[in-house]
């Protein structure tokens, strides 16, 4: 397998990693427990293939002066392409998480708000009914 084959793939799993978290904001939003965990379910699947994708690509890395000296002039402007579109697809999934993140984050705060304010009803009714 080539390097410029081994950054596609993984360029394609980040990818698949970003159109799975744009979806996760209505799976959020319902709050629907199973539908969360097959979520997270499916990114530990994607990350796993990413692990193995950069595993195969690790000693290529290591050595990245050399091997880099191997490409042929079309194959160095493929992978810096791919490089580079690999960064922005990485920027775009951080944006991404990090907008779920505060989603999940609002909706934690808004349960937290309700219930404080029903335990303070609770107890309040508890302490003039008790008389």
């Amino acid at each position: 397998m080539t390097v410029l084959n081994s950054l596609r793939r993984q360029l394609e799993k980040y990818r698949e990693m970003v159109s799975l978290v744009a979806s996760q904001r209505e799976v959020f939003a319902s709050m629907d427990v199973d539908a969360i965990l097959a979520l997270i379910e499916r990114k530990r699947a994607i990350l796993a293939d990413v692990d193995a994708l950069e595993a195969q690509l690790a000693p290529m890395k290591a050595q990245w002066a050399k091997v880099r000296t191997t490409f042929t002039p079309d194959d160095a402007r493929a992978i810096e392409a791919t490089l580079d579109e690999t960064q922005q697809v990485l920027r775009e999934l951080v944006r991404l998480e990090d907008e779920g993140r505060a989603l999940l984050d609002k909706r934690r705060e808004e349960k937290t708000a309700a219930l404080d304010q029903m335990l303070s009803r609770s107890r309040a009714r508890g302490a003039y009914g008790a008389r």
